[in-house]
């Protein structure tokens, strides 16, 4: 089960920094917001608070680090179009790796931090319900690709 959780951050976290063509919206669809089944998963107000503080750190960090991604993704386009050293470029690909492992692994201390947040029970049902998120998303983006492919050979 952890296996599938640390599987589910590695792709949402890639889906954030490899610039995805899945809107926010079809994201929201898949229902991948645990405070929508705060109900469902009998959670506390003291649980929820505290959960809201996490996802609030994790979210204001990789915002902060998407910021710092454009910039450097900027600077490396314009370094390759003026022709820089090679040496240059690398320098600036490790760093744009390094922020983007470093999102990476604020995700999974994340994640590990709402799971401390959850009882047994409830880590269940809600590991249950992010593998249903998961298996609709790839649905989603299933059909999207689909429906491109058949848009593209109908031309």
């Amino acid at each position: 089960m952890k296996k599938i959780t640390l599987v589910l951050i590695a792709v949402f976290m890639s889906l954030i920094f490899i610039g995805t063509s899945i809107s926010f919206a079809e994201e929201k669809k898949a229902g991948n917001s645990i405070f929508e089944y705060k109900k469902e998963l009998s959670l506390t107000d003291k649980q929820e608070k505290n959960l809201r503080e996490v996802v609030a750190k994790l979210q204001s960090n990789l915002t902060e680090k998407q910021k710092e991604l454009n910039g450097l993704r900027t600077e490396l386009n314009k370094m390759i179009a003026e022709r820089a050293s090679l040496d240059k470029i690398k320098s600036k690909l490790h760093a744009i790796a390094k922020i983007q492992a470093d999102a990476n692994y604020e995700g999974i201390a994340s994640t590990r931090a709402i799971e401390t947040e959850l009882t047994g029970t409830q880590l269940i049902k809600w590991r249950s319900m992010q593998a249903e998120f998961a298996r609709n998303l790839k649905q989603t983006q299933d059909a999207k690709v689909a429906a491109d492919k058949q848009k593209g050979g109908s031309k």
